[in-house]
């Protein structure tokens, strides 16, 4: 009798591990901890830029690398309590410009940041808009420059999401060594399944071509504490004025 148990349990354990990988292929899931690893890999090692269509799911790659890597870091909006929230004319080498180096005139400054933490841009398409290419030369003359030499000045990494992939800044833009499409996000339960697709050249993330990854990023919804209709909050003399829809950390 205890043979024909042990025999029934492992079946049944076969039939579930069977069920959960065609479930799994049926809805295109890659294992949750194989997407993770990738993606903290890659923003640990470069410079990434996420980019997507409006409200499906930029900032929730970020928050979510940001709360696997548990770490300190940068950012013009606040994603968590470890947050440190900066403007982005901090992104400079001082007073120094393209010139500067040219001309052999550089000059040594102050460090403005602690080593080894990584800086977070939303909508880089906002407030780095590359049809405004002339005013940004004018008001950022030595970001491209830190964007350049932060692995050698701070050993940081910059990344930057926006809407659409050429639209920030193309000094910085193509900067990126790794370039993260964001496709969709859909709920189910208590987690948010985001899809993903990686390319490891501008001109195949532009072109849509070569991919280097395909993955669903499982994000639990408890981990998110950002708030995902920030400029509501920031831009609106009176967000309230409209009823109480502000989604603290919700992606809806």
């Amino acid at each position: 009798m205890l043979w024909l148990w042990i025999t029934l349990g492992a079946i049944v354990a076969v039939c579930l591990t069977t069920g959960t990988v065609l479930l799994l292929r049926r809805h295109k899931i890659v294992l949750v901890d194989k997407a993770d690893a990738w993606l903290v890999q890659e923003f640990s090692r470069c410079n990434v830029m996420v980019y997507g269509k409006k409200r499906q799911g930029k900032d929730l790659i970020f928050a979510h690398v940001i709360a696997l890597r548990g770490e300190k870091h940068y950012a013009n909006i606040p994603y968590n309590e470890n947050t440190e929230i900066i403007s982005l004319d901090e992104l400079n080498v001082g007073d120094n410009t393209f010139e500067d180096f040219i001309n052999g005139t550089v000059r040594p400054f102050t460090p403005r940041f602690e080593e080894g933490y990584d800086v977070y841009v939303s909508d880089g398409g906002i407030y780095l808009p590359c049809h405004f290419n002339k005013e940004l030369n004018t008001k950022y003359p030595g970001m491209p420059i830190f964007f350049a030499l932060s692995g050698q000045l701070y050993d940081m990494r910059v990344h930057i999401n926006s809407q659409a992939l050429s639209r920030p800044w193309d000094k910085l833009r193509e900067q990126a060594d790794s370039y993260i499409q964001v496709l969709r996000t859909d709920r189910r339960d208590d987690y948010l399944y985001t899809r993903i697709v990686g390319y490891d050249s501008y001109d195949n993330a532009l072109n849509e071509k070569n991919p280097t990854v395909r993955f669903t990023v499982r994000i639990p919804i408890s981990e998110l504490k950002y708030d995902t209709r920030y400029f509501r909050e920031a831009l609106f003399d009176s967000p309230s004025a409209c009823g109480d829809i502000l989604s603290k950390i919700l992606w809806r």
